[in-house]
Parts: structure tokens; C-alpha cells; sequence
């Protein structure tokens, strides 16, 4: 019993060290996403990032952002001026800082 607890114990402890993996756009410098941006316009990837981060955020904290929906917010050009205003960030933490603004 001993060596398999001390097995389940090996096999998640690396895990525990390590930060939080995002995938996918979230990932993109946001001097990257403002290239991209200025060179070939609105970025649908990116905006489908978005718009699951934030779902997932939503469901993950309980929050009620109905007001998003309601008055058409768009997200993709609330990320991309935290971005433009703060460019050494990644578009998750921009996009991050564009969740906690909303009241």
C-alpha cells in the first residue's frame, strides 16, 4: 500500500510545481497580435480565444458579465487596446485585464 501511494505521489508532484499551461492564441505576444492585427485586420482565431477564455472564466468564477451580451461589447477591440497600451503583455494577460475592467 505504502509504494503505491508513494507512486501517486511521484507521478503528480511535477505537476504541482508547475505554472498554468494556456494554449492557442492566449500564448501570442501582444506585439504580435498588433502586427498580425495591423497586417491582415481582425483575427477570428483570436477572437474565438477570447471569447472562450472568457466563457471559461465566467463559468470558473460565477460572475454574471450578461452586460457583455447585452451591450455588444466587443471583446476582441477591448483586448487588442490593453495590448496596444500595454504591449510586453501576452493576449491572455490582456485579455485577463479586460475581465477584471468590467464591472
Amino acid at each position: 500500500m505504502r509504494s503505491f501511494f508513494f507512486m501517486i505521489v511521484i507521478l503528480f508532484a511535477p505537476n504541482m510545481s508547475v505554472g498554468q499551461t494556456y494554449f492557442g492564441s492566449g500564448e501570442m505576444s501582444c506585439i504580435e497580435f498588433i502586427e498580425e492585427h495591423t497586417d491582415k485586420g481582425y483575427n477570428v482565431v483570436i477572437n474565438d480565444w477570447i471569447n472562450g477564455y472568457f466563457s471559461g472564466r465566467i463559468t470558473e468564477t460565477q460572475r454574471d458579465l450578461k452586460l457583455v451580451n447585452d451591450l455588444n461589447i466587443p471583446l476582441y477591440d477591448l483586448v487588442l487596446k490593453s495590448c496596444i497600451e500595454e504591449p510586453t503583455l501576452n493576449v491572455r494577460s490582456a485579455t485577463d485585464r479586460v475581465y477584471f475592467a468590467i464591472p
